[in-house]
């Protein structure tokens, strides 16, 4: 039961007692760090309450609809842009109370539900108040702060955690093909993300993007102006590509400076102060950029306040 879920073994044990019990809960919450495996693990629990072998098999032909996404009576919902409206909430109650179509549970997941706009929210309470027998609502958050007290009254919450570097790198050689000492640089970077480190190895853009972040980290202050220029334009040419290069840049960043190794970064020593600033400025270009800002100029001044600190 949950095999396919890398680590989280507290979240297992909940849940796989909560099963043997019968003692399952109408409405989860699945709270932690991104790529950590919430949404994998509502899938595998969907699984479990519908498989025709009672053990999440992933073979069946219920299992293995539900992990395509096309079983009738498993539901997800997504973000539409930056926030989940009312309108995805009201499908979702209007499903939940229909009868089961194939399966023994309505399963109906909601990804990222701190993006639920207030009236969604207060939509799904009345669902969450009185749900009908044999259906499960899930929510996953980074943040469950970020998530309406009234709904998190009503769900239990279970935490999950990043993972240890073994088993990003056993999954990245096993199931990757990643040689030992790919993974384990990817390890170190994506700081206990599952979901980061199989972006980072699957995807050549983002493999481009880290090695220019890496770069930079090694030495930005020892470049001439016309490379940090030319390194500006490359990862400022897009918008979408500036911010992920933002984002690559600081989690090194913090990564570096949670092992000690922040002293000496992009070519010359700094203070723990002197990252902490560079790294709230790095926030703020991303709301910049994110606000159609010109990204080549926030990537040219970011390096320039790197250098002059």
């Amino acid at each position: 039961m949950f095999e396919r879920v890398i680590g989280q073994e507290n979240a297992k044990k909940i849940l796989e007692t909560s099963i043997k019990n019968d003692s399952i809960c109408h409405a989860y919450l699945f709270s932690g760090p991104k790529g950590v495996g919430k949404t994998t693990m509502a899938t595998e629990l969907a699984m479990v309450l519908n498989c025709e072998n009672k053990t999440g098999c992933g073979t069946c032909s219920s299992c293995r609809r539900i992990s395509q996404g096309i079983f009738a009576d498993v539901k997800m919902i997504l973000p539409d842009g930056p926030s989940i409206k009312i309108n995805e909430i009201r499908k979702l109650s209007n499903f939940i109370f229909m009868s089961s179509y194939e399966g023994k549970f309505k399963v109906g997941i909601i990804q990222d539900a701190e993006k639920m706009r207030e009236e969604a929210a207060n939509s799904l309470l009345k669902t969450l108040e009185e749900p009908p027998k044999n259906s499960i609502i899930i929510l996953t958050a980074q943040n469950q702060y970020a998530v309406l007290p009234t709904i998190l009254s009503r769900v239990q919450k279970i935490n999950f955690h990043h993972l240890a570097a073994r088993d990003i790198i056993d999954y990245l050689v096993e199931h990757k093909e990643a040689t030992k000492e790919e993974a384990t640089k990817i390890a170190d970077y994506c700081g206990g993300s599952l979901g980061k480190a199989i972006e980072l190895q699957s995807s050549e853009d983002i493999k481009v993007l880290f090695s220019m972040a890496t770069k930079v980290i090694d030495g930005l202050c020892t470049f001439p102006a016309h490379q940090l220029l030319e390194i500006a334009s490359t990862v400022g040419r897009e918008r979408k590509q500036a911010a992920r290069f933002l984002e690559l840049l600081s989690d090194t960043l913090r990564l570096k400076s949670l092992k000690q190794e922040f002293s000496m970064v992009f070519g010359k020593q700094y203070s723990i102060n002197q990252i902490a600033s560079i790294l709230d400025y790095i926030e703020e270009l991303k709301l910049y950029i994110a606000g159609y800002g010109n990204s080549q100029l926030a990537m040219e001044g970011l390096f320039i306040r790197i250098c002059r600190l």
